[in-house]
C-alpha cells in the first residue's frame, strides 16, 4: 500500500498539519505522523472519513490504483522485451503506441526506440525522444542518462552529427559513471567482484572505438534499450591493444 506517502501529500494540497489532520480524525499528531512514515497505519473504520476529507476514494488513499498502474507497467516492460526479443519490431511500436495512451511520459523514449528499429524514417522518434528527455525531469539519474544516450544516436541517424556531438559532450566524464564510482563504496571482496564483472567490458568497449568498429546508430540503439552488447574481449590481448595504441 502507498498510504503513507497518499496521506502526506494530500495533506499538503489541502493545506493541513499533522496535527490538524488528526484533529479532523480524532486521533493524536504522533498517530498523524506515524501513518504517514508507515510505522502503522490508520484503523480501517477511519479510511472512509479520511477518504472523504481528502475527496479521493478509499482505493485512491490506499494506493491500490497507484500499485495497480506499477503492476501494468511491468507487464508492459515484459512484453516489450519479448517483442524486442523476438524482432518484431513493427507488432512492437504499434503496442506501444497503444499503451502510451495509458503511459504517455513513460513510453514516449521506448516508442521512439521502437518507431526506429521497425523501419521509421521520419523525424517522428527524434520528436518523441526530444520530447522524453524535456519531460524526464522526475525521473532517476540512470533514466535520463539513457535518454541522453539514446538521443545523441537518432541526432546522428538523422544526419545531426553536430547535435548529437553537441549532447554526448554535456554527458558526464567517464571518472564520473556508476563503474568508477560504485568500487569507491563497496568493501574490498564485493569490489573486486564488481570490478571483474565490469572491467572487460569497458576494455572491449575502449578496443572497438580503437579499432573503428563502431555499430551503426540502430544496432547502438538496441543495445542502449535492450541491454545487449558484443562479446567481452579477452582481458590480456585488450590491454595488450590498449597499451600499443596510447605507445
Amino acid at each position: 500500500m502507498f498510504i503513507g506517502k497518499n496521506l502526506r501529500k494530500l495533506r499538503l494540497e489541502k493545506g493541513l498539519t499533522q496535527e490538524e489532520l488528526a484533529a479532523r480524525v480524532g486521533v493524536t499528531g504522533q498517530a498523524a505522523g506515524k501513518w504517514e512514515r508507515e510505522e502503522c497505519y490508520p484503523d480501517i473504520t477511519l479510511l472512509p472519513g479520511l477518504a472523504h476529507l481528502f475527496g479521493v476514494t478509499v482505493d485512491e488513499l490506499l494506493g491500490m490504483e497507484e500499485a495497480g498502474m506499477e503492476n501494468r507497467m511491468q507487464e508492459i516492460q515484459d512484453r516489450k522485451y519479448e517483442l524486442a526479443g523476438q524482432g518484431k519490431f513493427i507488432e512492437l511500436a504499434a503496442f506501444l503506441e497503444e499503451q502510451s495512451k495509458v503511459f504517455p511520459n513513460e513510453l514516449l523514449g521506448e516508442l521512439a526506440i521502437a518507431l526506429t528499429l521497425a523501419g521509421d524514417e521520419t523525424e517522428r522518434p527524434l520528436r518523441l525522444m526530444e520530447q522524453a528527455l524535456a519531460e524526464s525531469g522526475s525521473r532517476s539519474y540512470k533514466s535520463r542518462g539513457t535518454i541522453y544516450a539514446e538521443l545523441c544516436f537518432l541526432y546522428q541517424r538523422h544526419g545531426l552529427d553536430e547535435k548529437a556531438e553537441e549532447l554526448a559532450r554535456s554527458l558526464p566524464h567517464a571518472r564520473e559513471s556508476r563503474e568508477l564510482l560504485l568500487p569507491h563504496f563497496l568493501d574490498r571482496k564485493k569490489r573486486e567482484a564488481y570490478l571483474r564483472d565490469n572491467l572487460p567490458g569497458i576494455l572491449t568497449a575502449i578496443c572497438s572505438l580503437i579499432d573503428g568498429e563502431t555499430l551503426s546508430s540502430g544496432e547502438q540503439l538496441y543495445a542502449i534499450q535492450y541491454g545487449t552488447y558484443r562479446k567481452p574481449l579477452d582481458p590480456a590481448a585488450a590491454a595488450v591493444k590498449i597499451a600499443k595504441f596510447l605507445s
